[in-house]
């Protein structure tokens, strides 16, 4: 029996290169000039679904030529007539044809959007052993959405033979988000930027990654907790160049105060004054057990001591201080109070001043 696999999802880049790889897999080598592989062009834009449908078909009924088996791989096509409203015409023939059990001669390999394995088409094909393969883009509301990036991030580092320091991979996961063809761009980048350094730091990231509106707004939220007021003032104009930027950055600016707030209440848990890149290296698993919902210890040792370190140059008061600050010019921009840029430009002297 051929084998017959589907490549779905939302993260098309991800769809793109998983299909590319297993298409050289199952075509036995290169997919130039291979004469085993047989290529539909799903996303021709020449031509309707139907018309590509109608040469997949074709395709499916042909068997090989010159050579002992084939692929057929109908390539980034949008799956929506088979998984929209019920197939019809071509669609139909199509999905009817792949219910069947493949002779052994063929494989087939879809690969695109638009899959629902809730529908009954779906589970026929699964009945006919088809191999289904969903590729998603990492939602950043997933509860596991750091960690599984931060993990994805040093995968790909090692790939590459470096390694990559706490923070620069803090920086990439907050400033990237879930898109995986952005993240592996980007690590290419700073993997052919160090050269032969075997690590990547944050300012090698500060250095060369895409200026995304994220980035920027990490980097203005990281001068401002910094006092670095020049360059704060410098990224806020970048930041008003987006359109309904202003609201977005004072979230930003709260939620990095709260997290400053929840870091000091966890120290004050740990009984923690003063920190140094060994203190989270001290704490024994009896001494964890005790405090199975501390932040802290949830954190990679050095990226805790980090994290407290930044948090130990505020006072509880200098926070309940710039908080308010925050809150006063979130006001004053939903009520029209005054210029916008001068708001902000004010906001971040003030916040500037500490104690």
């Amino acid at each position: 029996m051929g084998r017959f696999c589907v490549i779905s999802g939302d993260d098309d880049f991800a769809v793109k290169e998983r299909a590319r790889a297993l298409a050289a897999e199952l075509a036995g080598g290169s997919l130039e000039d291979n004469e085993a592989l047989e290529i539909v062009a799903g996303d021709n834009e020449a031509l309707k679904a139907e018309q590509i449908l109608s040469q997949f078909l074709d395709a499916l009924r042909t068997p090989p030529f010159l050579c002992e088996s084939k692929l057929i791989w109908l390539r980034h096509f949008d799956m929506t007539p088979f998984f929209g409203k019920e197939p019809a015409g071509t669609a139909l023939n199509c999905a009817e044809y792949l219910c069947e059990t493949l002779p052994p001669e063929i494989a087939v390999l879809i690969d695109g959007p638009g899959v629902d394995q809730r529908k009954t088409l779906a589970k026929k094909w699964k009945a006919a052993g088809c191999e289904f393969d969903i590729c998603n883009t990492i939602k950043t509301n997933d509860k596991k959405f750091a960690d599984n990036r931060k993990l994805n991030i040093r995968d790909i580092c090692a790939q590459w033979g470096k390694s990559i320091e706490p923070g620069a991979v803090q920086y990439l996961s907050e400033t990237i988000g879930g898109d995986s063809g952005l993240l592996a761009n980007e690590l290419e980048k700073l993997a052919l930027y160090v050269g032969d350094s075997p690590r990547i730091t944050l300012e090698d990231c500060q250095a060369v990654c895409c200026r995304t509106p994220e980035t920027v707004s990490w980097e203005f939220t990281g001068a401002i907790t910094a006092g670095n007021t020049e360059l704060a003032l410098k990224l806020l104009g970048l930041l008003l160049q987006e359109k309904d930027s202003e609201m977005r950055m004072l979230a930003t600016l709260s939620g990095e105060f709260q997290k400053l707030i929840q870091t000091r209440l966890a120290m004050k848990e740990l009984k923690i004054t003063r920190v140094n890149p060994r203190t989270f290296d001290s704490f024994s698993d009896e001494e964890k057990s005790r405090y199975p919902n501390n932040p802290l210890l949830k954190l990679h040792p050095y990226r805790a001591f980090k994290v407290c370190e930044n948090a130990a140059a505020f006072s509880d008061e200098v926070l309940a201080k710039d908080l308010e600050l925050v809150r006063n010019a979130a006001r004053a921009l939903v009520s029209g109070g005054g210029d916008r840029r001068m708001v902000l430009e004010q906001l971040v002297l003030k916040l500037s001043m500490r104690g």
